[in-house]
């Protein structure tokens, strides 16, 4: 049962909303348009509607949450269950075999999965998204990367009290949710590696004051 929840949760993963919305709207591959991302701000970017990207987002979201219920039904809310669609759906979305490897960067599915395992992960990214935003400065990748590193340096230091009272299913030991969380923030900072890396060249070819 495990292969099929992981097999189910990839495919939910894969349905690449921001493609087929950019399609169906202007007939261009998105892939092949802006930063080639397969998701919201890439969606907004190129189109410029914003109903267009809010939509992508509660799409990618809605995967996201209903891969993990999913699994939650299937398998009497086993957390090992839970964890393994949540990990998988973020991988379909960041890396689609439909769409030869291409994806987003799974931010907008991981909320979702968030959302239906434990919130706090996704309280802990906000908050940690505006400290890099407003202090680092004002970018939305180094925002996304302030986000899901500190996020995950908090669900793993975070008094175990909080944790399991924003727990929407049982998990015992808590380490497996600190492991669950860190699989999936390693897939969000890898597919943040390149706009990480272009920002950085530019900042290095700003010119000093």
């Amino acid at each position: 049962m495990h292969i099929l929840v992981a097999l189910l949760s990839y495919l939910i993963g894969t349905i690449p909303s921001a493609y087929l919305l950019v399609k169906f709207r202007t007939g261009k591959d998105i892939r092949a348009e802006g930063s080639g991302n397969v998701g919201m701000l890439n969606c907004y970017e190129t189109t410029g509607s914003k109903g267009l990207g809010v939509l992508v987002l509660l799409v990618d979201v809605a995967k996201g949450y209903g891969a993990v219920m999913l699994a939650r039904v299937m398998m009497d809310n086993e957390f090992f269950s839970a964890a393994l669609a949540g990990i998988l759906v973020v991988l379909g979305h960041n890396f689609n075999i439909f769409l030869k490897g291409k994806g987003g960067r799974g931010l907008a599915t991981a909320a979702g999965v968030s959302l239906a395992i434990n919130p706090i992960t996704l309280i802990f990214w906000c908050l940690m998204w505006l400290t890099g935003y407003f202090t680092i400065r004002r970018n939305v990748h180094v925002g996304n990367i302030s986000g899901t590193l500190g996020a995950a340096v908090l669900v793993a230091t975070a008094p175990t009290m909080i944790v399991r009272w924003f727990m929407q299913l049982p998990c015992d030991p808590l380490s497996q949710h600190t492991m669950f969380v860190m699989l999936m923030c390693l897939q969000i900072f890898v597919r943040h590696l390149d706009p990480m890396r272009e920002l950085l060249n530019k900042w290095s070819d700003e010119p000093d004051e």
